[in-house]
């Protein structure tokens, strides 16, 4: 069974995944997956992962709690999946081995094998299924952060990123079951959530994809709330786990 669920900011929003009764099913199994779509958040701070940097009291908590929270991540049976979203520590992940999973480049994370960072582009075939994974979008408030902190540029893909992942769709005939990424397509932001940020590079190339591809469903998180348009094929994920055989 694959599960997918929207943003967990670290530990600020895991608690949907901590009873474990998904959609009136079984607790997730060693077969089961759980993919989040974006803003995972382990770690985020540089402090959480570095050692050598100067660490305060508040530091220190995050670091414990952060180191905490992967143990328990790890000793989950089941198999967690995510994107990258913008809250996430980007410097990180781009620092960490690169490897070949199920059919596209992955990251797993060096405390919890369990946990794999789907790339950005990359198409991957679970259980069946084909993917497309896009993840990242631009930080609004990222004017209350500080670089390389609690904010990276290179929460926007770059023009590789997009070029590989366009080029990959076109390899498949631009047709794949699911599509995961963190943020919406830039046109589809207003009829879907009803809301509306100037354009930014990840939506508008995300524009392209959507008109281009064949697929059965898209997910993704971003916006904080959990919505289903039927019209537009999209799930917005925040606080619901939705197994994926029920789209």
């Amino acid at each position: 069974m694959i599960y997918v669920t929207g943003d967990t900011h670290g530990e600020h929003d895991i608690n949907k995944l901590l009873d474990e009764d998904w959609s009136g099913a079984d607790k997730p199994g060693e077969n089961d997956y759980l993919i989040i779509c974006g803003d995972f958040g382990f770690p985020f701070l540089p402090t959480d992962y570095s050692p050598e940097m100067p660490v305060s009291e508040q530091a220190k908590i995050s670091r414990y709690t952060y180191e905490y929270r992967l143990r328990w991540l790890a000793k989950r049976k089941y198999t967690i999946l995510w994107v990258d979203g913008n809250h996430d520590n980007h410097n990180f992940w781009y620092n960490q081995p690169v490897s070949y999973w199920h059919g596209g480049l992955v990251n797993y994370h060096p405390l919890a094998p369990n946990v794999i960072h789907l790339k950005r582009g990359e198409f991957y075939e679970i259980d069946g299924y084909t993917f497309w994974t896009m993840g990242g979008a631009k930080s609004h408030d990222r004017l209350m952060r500080i670089p390389d902190v609690s904010w990276w540029e290179s929460e926007i893909p770059d023009y590789y990123e997009m070029s590989h992942g366009m080029s990959v769709l076109e390899e498949h005939n631009y047709n794949v079951d699911y599509i995961i990424t963190h943020t919406l397509p830039a046109d589809l932001e207003y009829p879907v959530c009803k809301c509306y940020y100037s354009p930014e590079p990840t939506g508008i190339y995300l524009n392209e994809i959507y008109r281009r591809t064949s697929f059965k469903y898209w997910f993704c998180g971003h916006y904080h709330e959990d919505i289903n348009s039927e019209a537009y094929k999209i799930r917005v994920l925040y606080n619901d786990i939705e197994a994926l055989g029920n789209y």
